[in-house]
């Protein structure tokens, strides 16, 4: 009796073990280990002997301290087995008979709580296939199970859609950990690489054309219907196949197929497809048709100028007579405004060289405290868009005017040229101010500046005020000046010493001879050179040229000598001579050059 409960122990502390390990999912309760014979009150305990031939130890009476003394005096034990038996029942590893099975059953609580706490699974795997894979998400997150227990592996399937799960690795119902791997496959939807036979759609109809898509889950195959008197109801208008052939059609294709709808109602209009046609063919058929249209206008960079770019109601659409059909109309390719106040000069180089950009920009340097080159202000607002050609005008920033390059630059210069330049600043911007201030306001002689009317002195200090209208004192004129600075400047009344008049040049002696007559040209030449009073008369009767001078007439071929006063009145006649080219002969008299006079010979 005592060997079976024995066992009962060992083995619970082997189960209790294993399952730590994972080895056992069940704890056996003590029902397992009932003995087979009832349990009487006399029985006992006790380990039997271990050999089968010695008696049966018999029952213990309540008086054992006799034989104990009685061994101990002995010098040796009986038997080896005799030894083991007395250490084994000895008095302290003696437990009352009521006290085993309280003291095992809650042993076996004790590992049962251990275990249910500590070890065991409490998450019961749900049922995943065709559901979301994001209901496993939710589920994960509720029970705190770990990233990296789940991977999934994704497949094609005609059976679940993209994204739901097709199977899973636990079974459904298990009680698995946190930590537990599980392993999801997922459905990606239907192959879209896959081959699909194409039918003869032109013979197909609506109900067929629709079955054959769902049948084979065709993914960007779209079959719509319109109106039409060509057509009978459910035939095929129309199909588009994009950029395929039909013996590589596939089931991610494109593939638009129009059925008809039959005729339209009385009444009714069926809508015409109007894309990339023009306002004005739209318009004649609303006219046929008694509709109204709306007309908007859009930018497009891909519809031209004028065409249509969509149409409410959609082509294909009934409509009633009175009705109102909008397009919208393209008004070609447009030109985003930017906020280009701020851009320096080479964004907005940069801007202007984009091949997007159609807008006619017009410039207008102004004075301004933003860096030179940098926009300051534009005419279009920020993020409008505008037709090709459109007139952008923006106001760029030339800086601070600067008056002068060198310390003497208007000195001596007229006053009103300072005036004009001041005039020209404040045209781009400027609102600076010039005049005769203060002790500039007393105009005063100068013998270094003596040209009246010019700048003895100024200064670009004078009353200068800020934007605000109070007094700031300015870094002096060598520097950029303040936009609202004030020049003050004194002007010379002309010389403050009156100059000697210059001496009156005495008259040279020119010296005229034969050959100043050669001809017409030579005698001209002498008289302008040396500034002399010559008119010149035609005369006929004479061979070439003559002379009158100092009261005396001489001709072309006389040697003589005259001396004559430099602007000295000379009459020549002339004539032209046999054989010779006549001269040009001048209306008046050139205005004489006085030049210096060659010493007359002796």
């Amino acid at each position: 009796m005592s060997n079976k409960k024995k066992d009962f122990l060992g083995a619970l502390s082997e189960e209790v073990n294993a399952k730590k390990q994972g080895k056992v999912t069940k704890i056996r309760t003590i029902d397992d280990y009932k003995p087979i014979q009832p349990v009487t009150e006399e029985e006992d305990f006790d380990i039997p002997d271990i050999k089968d031939s010695k008696p049966a130890p018999q029952p213990q009476i309540r008086k054992p301290v006799e034989p104990e003394e009685e061994e101990e005096e002995s010098d040796q034990p009986a038997s080896f087995t005799q030894e083991t038996f007395h250490r084994i029942e000895k008095p302290q590893r003696t437990f009352p008979k009521a006290a085993i099975i309280p003291l095992a059953l809650l042993t076996v609580l004790a590992g049962v709580l251990i275990y249910w706490f500590g070890f065991a699974p409490k998450i019961v795997m749900p049922e995943f296939s065709g559901k979301k894979i994001g209901d496993v998400s939710s589920w994960a997150r509720q029970n705190k199970i770990e990233n990296t227990s789940i991977a999934t592996v994704e497949e094609y399937s005609l059976e679940y859609p993209d994204g739901y799960v097709i199977s899973q690795t636990v079974n459904a119902g298990k009680k698995i950990k946190a930590s537990t791997p599980i392993t999801l496959t997922v459905s990606k939807g239907p192959d879209p690489d896959e081959k699909i036979s194409f039918p003869d759609i032109r013979n197909m109809t609506l109900s067929e054309l629709q079955e054959w898509k769902e049948e084979n889950q065709l993914l960007k195959t779209k079959i719509t219907t319109q109106y039409s008197t060509t057509v009978e109801n459910g035939g095929v208008i129309s199909f588009d196949l994009k950029n395929v052939s039909e013996s590589d059609f596939t089931r991610g294709s494109t593939l638009n197929i129009v059925c008809s709808k039959g005729e339209a109602p009385a009444s009714q209009v069926t809508v015409e497809d109007f894309r990339n046609k023009t306002a004005a063919e739209v318009e004649q058929w609303a006219s046929n048709k008694k509709v109204t249209v709306m007309k908007q206008e859009q930018f497009s960079d891909r519809v031209p100028q004028g065409s249509i770019i969509s149409q409410t109601p959609s082509s294909g659409s009934a409509m009633k007579q009175g009705d109102t059909i909008t397009i919208v109309v393209s008004k070609g390719k447009g030109t985003l405004i930017p906020r280009l106040v701020g851009y320096s000069a080479e964004q907005l180089q940069a801007w202007q060289s984009d091949s997007k950009n159609s807008v006619i920009v017009v410039p207008t340097s102004v004075y301004n405290e933003a860096p030179y080159g940098s926009v300051i202000e534009q005419s279009i607002q920020p993020g409008m868009t505008v037709e090709s050609g459109t007139v952008l005008e923006l106001k760029i920033s030339l800086y601070l005017p600067v008056f002068e390059t060198n310390s003497r630059q208007w000195l001596g210069v007229d006053y009103l040229e300072l005036k004009k330049w001041v005039d020209d600043v404040n045209f781009k911007g400027a609102n600076i101010q010039a005049g005769e201030y203060g002790e500039y306001a007393t105009r005063v002689c100068s013998d270094e500046f003596p040209t009246p009317g010019a700048v003895v002195s100024y200064s670009c200090e004078y009353g200068t005020q800020d934007s605000n209208g109070s007094n700031a004192y300015s870094s002096g004129c060598e520097r950029p000046l303040n936009l609202y600075s004030r020049i003050g400047y004194q002007v010379s009344t002309g010389p403050c010493t009156v100059p000697t008049p210059p001496p009156v040049p005495t008259p040279s002696d020119v010296v005229i001879t034969g050959d100043d007559l050669a001809s017409l040209s030579a005698i001209e030449s002498f008289c302008s050179a040396f500034g002399m009073s010559c008119t010149y008369t035609k005369d006929d009767t004479i061979d070439n040229i003559k002379v009158t001078v100092n009261g005396n007439t001489y001709q072309t071929g006389d040697y003589f000598q005259e001396i004559l006063k430099s602007g000295a009145k000379i009459q020549v006649w002339y004539n032209i001579a046999p054989g010779k080219t006549p001269e040009p002969t001048p209306d008046t008299a050139p205005t004489p050059t006085p030049t210096t006079t060659p010493t007359a010979a002796p």
